[in-house]
Parts: structure tokens; sequence; C-alpha cells
């Protein structure tokens, strides 16, 4: 029974190890092809407008309208 437990417990943290661990490069960087290690701001807390999240969805037109010339008959 105790050999099972133990099994079970070694187990179990070999799991969460492999979990916390899996998002990080071989040489201890974040891997940032996860969500959870893009970072939203940068390190002066303005909003990084590379993502998606950040850009303004403003549906504003640009296109000017140009009024049309009209010609006076003589």
């Amino acid at each position: 029974m105790k050999k099972i437990i133990m099994m079970m417990l070694l187990a179990v943290m070999a799991f969460t190890t492999t979990v916390t661990f899996a998002q990080t490069k071989k040489d201890g960087t974040k891997d940032m092809r996860y969500k959870a290690n893009k970072q939203v701001t940068k390190k002066d807390g303005t909003p990084d407008m590379r993502y998606k999240a950040n850009k303004t969805e403003s549906k504003t037109s640009t296109k000017k309208t140009v009024a049309k010339k009209t010609v006076t008959p003589k």
C-alpha cells in the first residue's frame, strides 16, 4: 500500500514539474508562442500596439468627400 501511494505521489510530482517548465525554452527564457507568456503592456505600462487586443477598433472613414463642381449655364 505504501508503495502505491509513493508511486502516485512521484507521478503527481513529475507531472506538475513538467507543466511548470513547459512554457520555457531550454535556456530558461519565456517561450513567446504561449499566450500566458505574452505581455500586453510594455515595461512603462503603456499598451503594446503589436497585439490585436490593444488596437482600437475605430471604424472611421478615411475617404475624403469631394464636392462636385457645378457648371453654371451662360
